[in-house]
């Protein structure tokens, strides 16, 4: 007795190919042969190739959206939970991202991953503005770092640069060469479980600065904070700081999750390092903004900078973070 044909069935049959080709080789013809029928069976399910791609998105995805907190988790362990179910099931099918959504509108499942997310930025102490930009920034920065790893994946210990890299080094300049030759050790210890892993960090890092300076209606600071994780120094690397005061590459990885996003219109902004390093020296010192060393640039672009970061609570965040740090 022939077994009647379902949705789910097209949708395993349907990531099947999007698992040997990609979404390039998805199209009804391929889908009804492997299943062996007629691509006209497939439309009594689905309306066309577009809201088959919705329904393997929501196949793919609805895990993430899906899975229940576990009892008595911190919101920050649940947030970091979020981002490591991303992480998995868009690394087990690479094509996931680019059913995430189109130009117009998000797929239904991923709205229902994100409200996941935000379920757990919901218990946060954060008021609505800065649930809001987390959820953002969250969000984005884990599909964007997991989607270049299962695109381009870091190489992997003893294979620092990768095959297609080794061979375009066979004609490159001996000083190209060189450069590469450099850090082929070093890159072996950047791989992607270190990227994402940076990536988790500076995320608690950053719930962290956000909730440490939220506060009640009684104008006390909230205890529920996650705890500040442990800096990662990527091993070998010597701190560039080389001015005694200045930041070091610790201290600067730590505070710089703290920072705003720049501001990509008019001119570029000033190196917020650099800066950060002026305003620090004029705070150690008590130097008058004109007598600031002119290698950390003008003294304008510091007042400016300063204004900005103590009036929308930066300079406070960073400080405190550094402080704490010390």
């Amino acid at each position: 007795m022939k077994t009647r044909l379902g949705l789910r069935d097209i949708v395993l049959a349907a990531r099947a190919v999007l698992a040997e080709g990609g979404v390039p080789a998805l199209t009804m013809a391929a889908v009804a042969r492997r299943l062996g029928v007629t691509p006209m069976a497939l439309y009594r399910h689905v309306d066309g190739r577009d809201e088959l791609l919705a329904a393997v998105a929501d196949s793919v995805l609805e895990d993430v959206g899906a899975a229940a907190a576990e009892p008595g988790l911190p919101w920050w362990d649940a947030v970091e939970s979020w981002m490591r179910d991303v992480r998995h099931r868009i690394v087990e099918s690479p094509w996931t991202a680019q059913l995430i959504g189109t130009p117009t509108q998000i797929a239904p499942a991923w709205v229902a991953a994100l409200d996941r997310l935000l379920a757990a930025l919901e218990r946060a102490p954060l008021d609505d503005d800065a649930r809001a930009g987390a959820l953002t920034w969250i969000a984005r920065t884990t599909v964007g770092i997991v989607l270049l790893e299962a695109k381009s994946p870091l190489a992997h210990a003893g294979r620092a640069v990768g095959a297609p890299l080794e061979a375009a080094l066979e004609t490159a300049s001996p000083e190209m060469a060189a450069r590469w030759a450099r850090i082929e050790r070093p890159l072996e210890r950047h791989g992607d479980d270190y990227l994402f892993e940076d990536l988790v960090r500076q995320t608690r890092a950053r719930l962290h600065a956000a909730a440490r300076f939220e506060k009640h209606e009684d104008g006390t600071a909230t205890p529920e904070v996650p705890e500040v994780p442990e800096v990662p120094e990527a091993p070998g690397i010597p701190d560039s700081s080389d001015t005694p005061g200045d930041l070091t590459d610790a201290q600067w990885h730590l505070i710089r999750v703290l920072l705003p996003p720049p501001d990509h219109r008019g001119a570029a902004p000033a190196d917020d390092r650099r800066v950060l390093n002026g305003l620090r020296y004029r705070e150690r010192t008590g130097a008058s903004w004109r007598d600031i060393p002119a290698r950390y640039g003008r003294w304008q672009t510091l007042y400016g900078r300063h204004r900005k970061w103590a009036a929308d609570g930066t300079w406070s965040r960073v400080s405190e973070a550094l402080a704490g740090r010390e």
